[in-house]
């Protein structure tokens, strides 16, 4: 590498600005509050499918059908939050195994 080349990224990484790390959007949200928000929204789910057997079983205007992609939904939603925690848990398992 010739002694130009490092002359010219040095004169890049100087220029005012160059390190400034750009400020998160202003619309934004951070991994705890998705993760809250995920385990809200499933909640919501697993509570209107249980409103769903409720009325079902009660003999109210719910169809075998209605009730069934409820639960399902509510299943799915289940199964989201699980794997995401399986996936954080793991990432910092392996996070905590890395020697310094």
């Amino acid at each position: 590498m010739s002694v130009n080349a490092l002359g010219a990224v040095s004169a890049l990484v100087n220029q005012p600005g160059a390190s400034q790390s750009t400020p998160p959007a202003t619309g934004s949200v951070g991994f705890a509050q998705f993760l809250a928000n995920a385990v809200d929204q499933a909640n919501q789910v697993s509570n209107a499918a249980d409103t769903a057997a409720a009325s079902y079983a009660a003999g109210g205007p719910v169809t075998m059908g209605d009730l069934m992609v409820a639960e399902q939904k509510a299943s799915l939603a289940l199964d989201l939050v699980v794997q995401v925690r399986n996936r954080a848990v793991s990432a910092y398992q392996s996070i905590m195994s890395m020697q310094i």
